[in-house]
């Protein structure tokens, strides 16, 4: 099987700091992995079942609340693309469109240049797992949002 048949579910956040996302990915049970970028965090699931991407839109979106995100899935070499905003599916986008802007780690991705795998072997420092417990994560994201909060004061 190559890398552009094989099923991919992510999500392309505005969130800057993937430690956040993905802690906020393993809290509400969606593991995986999540790559940070200079344009937001970018979080690859392991779940790639039916159903994976619109629940999975659905919760960082609302914890994303005022801003959109992207709910993206690959599959049979098909990308589709929905913008979701504050827990809801608001559009479905053209991928091309989509995508024209992304960095350039997701748009290799999602068009099965390279795998996950791949693209965390060359940016490690970059890379957090969400494949921890929702008691770990919960840990982690109060320990994130007390460091926010000194760098605020």
């Amino acid at each position: 099987m190559s890398f552009e048949d094989s099923d991919t579910v992510a999500l392309f956040t505005p969130i800057p700091n993937g430690a956040v996302l993905a802690a906020v990915c393993a809290v509400n049970g969606l593991k995986g992995r999540v790559l940070e970028t200079a344009a937001g965090a970018f979080a690859v699931l392991d779940d790639t079942s039916e159903g994976a991407t619109e629940k999975a839109g659905q919760v960082i979106s609302g914890f994303a609340a005022g801003q959109p995100i992207l709910a993206m899935e690959r599959r049979s070499g098909q990308i589709t693309v929905t913008r979701w905003e504050a827990g809801r599916a608001i559009e479905k986008l053209a991928p091309g469109f989509a995508l024209d802007d992304a960095p350039g780690a997701v748009v290799s991705l999602m068009t099965g240049a390279q795998t996950i795998d791949e693209l965390t072997a060359t940016h490690p420092d970059k890379v957090f797992e969400a494949r921890i417990s929702r008691m770990k994560a919960f840990r982690e994201l109060r320990k994130l949002s007390k460091q926010a909060q000194k760098q605020r004061n």
